[in-house]
C-alpha cells in the first residue's frame, strides 16, 4: 500500500487526538432504534444507531453513521457513562473488521492436515449438523475458549457449557490478572479496583499504562484529563515509573527508569518512609500490619534494587504523604513479572496507608454487580496449559471450541499451547477471520462482526452500566451470530436451554427481567416502548454507588523479588516487550487504519524494530537503523534499530502486534512477534504469563534496513534522560 506523506500527517495527529475526539456535534436526522427497512432509507440522509463497541473489554458507547445501508463513521456515545462522546482509534478503526476483504463469509471445514490452512466451503446446515454429532460423540467433555465477555452472551455460554459438563474458560493476553488477585489478597474484595483519578492530587503510577490500553483507557484518559485541568486552583502531580517511557508516561510531570521487577521493591521503601514519619502516630492493631509487610526491607537495598537514589525515593514517600488526595496504581509493566501480584499487593497497600492517615480514599473496590454473569468463569492461564498438556494423549482430548483469542499467536511457543490442539479430538472455531489459531480447526462457524450483532456489556465501574448493542447493518455475508449458532446447537442436543428462538429473543427476554426491577408503566406493554428508548441511548445505567475505601489491607504473604530467565553474562539485557497502542497485542494488525498509524514516541508504521538506548548501542557498535539479532534462551528474531533515549540502558524494548503468519492481508509477513522469544516464567500467584521476566542478548548482522516512519527523528543521541517537569 503506497502511502502518501500528506495521508501520514493526517494519521499522526489522529495518533495524538485519537483518546480526546469528542462525539458528534452537528445536528442529524435522529436516532434509529433498529435498522431502517430499505423502503424507509433516504439518500443523503445519515441515521445513528447507539451501541457499544467490541473492540475491547472498556464497553465504550459509540454511534453508527449509516447511509444508504452503510456504515461511515463511528464517533463516541455523549451520553455514555463510559466514555461521554470520546473515542480511541481502534473503535474508530472497527468499520475495517466490518468490510475487511478477508473475512470469512461462510462456514468451512478442514481438507488435508490440521494447521495446513486448507479449507472447502459448507453449509450451514452441515457445519452445525456436524459439530453436532460431534458434541454428541464425544468421549470426554468439551471445553471452550474465548475472550472476556458478560451480560447475556456469557449466560449462555456458560449454561451450554455447564450442561454438557464441559468448562468455560476466558483467555485475554492483557488480562492483567494480577491486578485481580493482588486486590483479593490484600484487601479482601472480590473484583477490581475502581481508582478516582478526577479527584487525585498526587498520582503515582508503577507502570499502568491507563492513557494506552490499560482497563478502560478512555474513561481513565478523561478522568485524567479532569485531574490535570478541570479544576481551577487544583492541577494534580504524576509521576510515572517504568523501564521505557511509553505513551503514558510521556504525560507524567516526572518519569522515573526503574529497573524491571523492582516495582514492588520501590512500593515497599515508599511505605516504610511513610511508617517512619507517622512513628509517633502510626500505633494501634489496625497499624501493624502495614509495619510487617512494609517494615521487611531497608533503604539501602531498594536503592540498589531499583537504581533509583535514596533522594528520589525519600522524595516520592514525602509527596505522597504530604498530599491530601494521593493514588498509587499498579499495571502493565509492574504486572508482567514473576512477583507480579506481589508487587501490586505492595501497591495497593500505600492507598490503604493514606487512608489510614486520614487522606481522602480515592481508590475503592468494586464487587461484582448482580447483572455479571462472568463472574464465576475461570481463566485460561499458561500455567493451566502446562497442567492440561499432561492430562490427555494427542487425539484423545476433548472437543475444542475457540471464540475471539488467538492463543496460538499470543502465547509463546515456549508454553505447549499447541499441545492443546494436537490433544482435541475436534477443534471448532467461530472466528471472523483465518488467524493462527483458527488455522488449525477442523470446522468454521464464522460469527458476525459486532456491527451486525446483538449484545449486551455489563461494565465495571461504580456506575453500573449496562451496554446494549444492535446490528446497524444488514449482514454482509453468510455468517451467523454465535448467540444463535448455540442456541440452535442446544435444540439440536436437547439440552433444555433453548427455549428462545433466536439470540435476539433471549437478549429482550433477559432485559425485561432487568427493566422488571425498575419503575416502569403499569401497562400490559410496558417492555415494548421502553426497549426502544434503550436501544436509542445505548444501554441502561444507574448512578454511582458509594463504596468504602480501602481499610482491610492485611495480606498474607511475604513480598518476593522478580526472577528472570537466563544468566546474565549470556544475556545482559531485560526484553520488555509492550502492546502497541494501535495494534494491541496483534488483534488490531488486520486493519490498514491502524498498520499506518505511526507510533506515538517513534512515528514507525507497517512494522516492527527494536528499541535500544542510545548509550548501550554505543558500547555495541549499532546505529539507527541497524538490523540486529534479537536472541533469547528460547527464540531468535530479526529487526531494525531505533535508538531511543527513553528506556534504561539495560533494557531492549519491541512491540507487540506484528509478525502474523495469517490473518489476512494487512497482516500476514509483516514485522515478528516478540512472543516467540518469550520464556515460560509464570507470576507466582496467577500463573500468568510474566513477560517481562526474559533475558536476551543482541547481535549485529551487518545489514541496515531503513525504517517507514513519519520522519527521521532530530534527538542527537544521549544518556538515559529522567524526565522531570517541575
Amino acid at each position: 500500500m503506497n502511502v502518501g506523506r500528506r495521508t501520514l500527517f493526517k494519521l499522526a495527529g489522529a495518533a495524538t487526538a485519537g483518546s480526546i475526539i469528542p462525539g458528534c456535534k452537528k445536528e442529524v436526522d435522529r436516532l434509529v432504534p433498529y435498522l431502517l427497512p430499505d423502503d424507509q432509507i433516504v439518500p443523503g440522509v445519515a441515521n445513528w444507531y447507539a451501541s457499544v463497541c467490541g473492540e475491547c473489554a472498556a464497553g465504550c458507547g459509540i454511534l453508527v453513521r449509516v447511509m444508504e445501508g452503510r456504515a461511515k463513521k463511528i464517533e463516541g456515545n455523549p451520553d455514555h457513562p463510559v466514555n461521554h462522546g470520546k473515542l480511541c482509534a481502534k473503535g474508530q478503526a472497527s468499520l475495517q473488521s466490518l468490510y475487511n476483504p478477508d473475512r470469512l463469509r461462510h462456514p468451512f471445514q478442514r481438507e488435508g492436515p490440521r494447521g495446513a490452512g486448507t479449507f472447502v466451503p459448507l453449509k450451514w446446515e452441515e457445519g452445525l449438523q456436524r459439530l453436532a454429532q460431534v458434541l454428541r460423540d464425544g468421549r470426554v467433555p468439551p471445553m471452550m475458549v474465548t475472550r472476556p465477555v458478560s451480560g447475556t452472551l456469557a449466560r449462555l455460554l456458560s449454561e451450554f457449557m455447564d450442561s454438557m459438563g464441559g468448562t468455560l474458560y476466558f483467555y485475554a493476553p492483557d488480562a492483567e490478572l494480577p491486578l485481580h488477585a493482588a486486590w483479593r489478597e490484600s484487601m479482601g474484595g472480590d473484583g477490581a479496583p475502581v481508582y478516582d483519578l478526577a479527584h487525585a492530587d498526587y498520582l503515582l503510577s508503577f507502570g499502568a499504562p491507563f492513557l494506552e490500553h490499560w482497563l478502560s483507557p478512555v474513561a481513565m484518559g478523561i478522568a485524567f484529563g479532569q485531574m490535570r485541568q478541570g479544576r481551577a486552583t487544583v492541577r494534580g502531580r504524576y509521576v510515572h515509573i517504568e523501564p521505557r517511557m511509553s505513551v503514558t508516561a510521556a504525560n507524567a510531570d516526572q518519569w522515573l527508569p526503574i529497573r524491571p521487577g523492582s516495582e514492588g521493591m520501590l512500593a515497599l521503601g515508599i511505605g516504610q518512609l511513610i511508617l517512619d514519619a507517622h512513628r509517633s502516630t502510626a500505633h494501634g492493631q489496625e497499624f501493624e500490619r502495614f509495619h510487617r509487610f512494609y517494615g521487611s526491607v531497608r533503604l539501602d537495598e531498594v536503592e540498589h534494587v531499583t537504581g533509583l537514589s535514596r533522594e528520589v525515593i525519600v522524595r516520592l514517600a514525602q509527596d505522597f504523604d504530604a498530599a491530601r488526595a494521593p493514588v498509587a496504581i499498579g499495571g502493565g509493566s509492574a504486572c508482567s513479572q514473576t512477583n507480579g501480584t506481589l508487587s501490586l499487593i505492595s501497591i495497593n497497600g500505600l492507598n490503604a496507608l493514606a487512608h489510614h492517615l486520614g487522606r481522602a480514599p480515592i481508590a475503592q473496590g468494586w464487587c461484582h454487580d448482580e447483572a455479571r454473569d462472568d463472574r464465576s468463569i475461570p481463566w485460561l492461564t499458561e500455567q493451566m496449559m502446562f497442567e492440561l498438556a499432561e492430562k490427555q494423549d494427542a487425539g484423545a482430548g476433548p472437543v475444542l471450541l475457540l471464540y475471539g483469542c488467538n492463543p496460538l499467536f499470543t502465547m509463546p511457543r515456549a508454553v505447549p499451547i499447541k499441545t492443546l490442539f494436537e490433544q482435541a479430538s475436534f477443534v471448532v472455531s467461530f472466528s471472523s477471520f483465518l488467524d493462527e489459531t483458527s488455522e488449525y480447526a477442523d470446522l468454521l462457524l464464522p460469527d458476525r462482526d459486532a456491527l451486525e450483532s446483538w449484545g449486551d456489556h455489563v461494565v465495571e465501574n461504580p456506575a453500573q452500566t449496562m451496554g446494549l448493542s444492535q446490528p446497524v447493518v444488514t449482514p454482509l455475508y453468510e455468517t451467523q451470530q454465535i448467540g444463535d449458532t448455540i442456541l440452535e446447537l442446544s435444540r439440536r442436543l436437547n439440552l433444555g436451554h433453548g427455549q428462545s428462538k433466536t439470540f435476539y429473543d433471549l437478549l429482550r427476554g433477559r432485559w425485561k427481567t432487568v427493566l422488571a426491577d425498575q419503575p416502569h408503566t403499569q401497562t400490559a406493554d410496558w417492555f415494548e416502548p421502553e426497549w426502544i428508548e434503550l436501544l436509542q441511548q445505548g444501554g441502561l445505567w444507574r448512578e454511582p454507588s458509594q463504596a468504602a475505601g480501602p481499610v482491610n489491607f492485611a495480606p498474607s504473604r511475604a513480598f518476593e523479588q522478580a526472577r528472570f530467565v537466563g544468566e546474565e553474562p549470556d544475556y545482559p539485557f531485560v526484553l520488555h516487550p509492550y502492546a502497541s497502542m494501535a495494534l494491541g497485542h496483534g488483534e488490531g494488525a488486520n486493519r490498514p487504519w491502524l498498520q499506518e498509524l505511526p507510533d506515538t514516541l517513534t512515528t514507525v508504521v507497517w512494522g516492527s524494530w527494536v528499541e535500544v538506548n542510545p548509550r548501550t548501542a554505543k558500547d555495541l557498535g549499532i546505529t539507527h537503523g541497524d538490523v540486529v539479532r534479537v536472541i533469547s534462551p528460547f527464540g531468535t528474531l530479526t529487526a531494525s534499530t531505533v535508538l531511543f533515549p527513553g528506556i534504561h540502558p539495560d533494557v531492549v524494548a519491541m512491540p507487540l502486534g506484528q509478525g502474523h503468519a495469517s490473518y489476512g492481508r494487512y497482516a500476514k509477513n509483516r514485522g515478528v512477534n516478540p512472543a516467540e522469544l518469550l520464556a515460560p516464567a509464570l507470576d507466582s500467584m496467577t500463573g500468568t504469563l510474566a513477560a517481562g521476566a526474559t533475558r536476551v542478548r543482541i547481535e549485529r548482522t551487518g545489514e541496515k534496513r531503513r525504517l517507514a516512519t513519519l520522519e527521521r527523528p532530530t534527538m542527537e543521541p544521549s544518556d538515559l534522560i529522567a524526565i522531570d517537569r517541575r
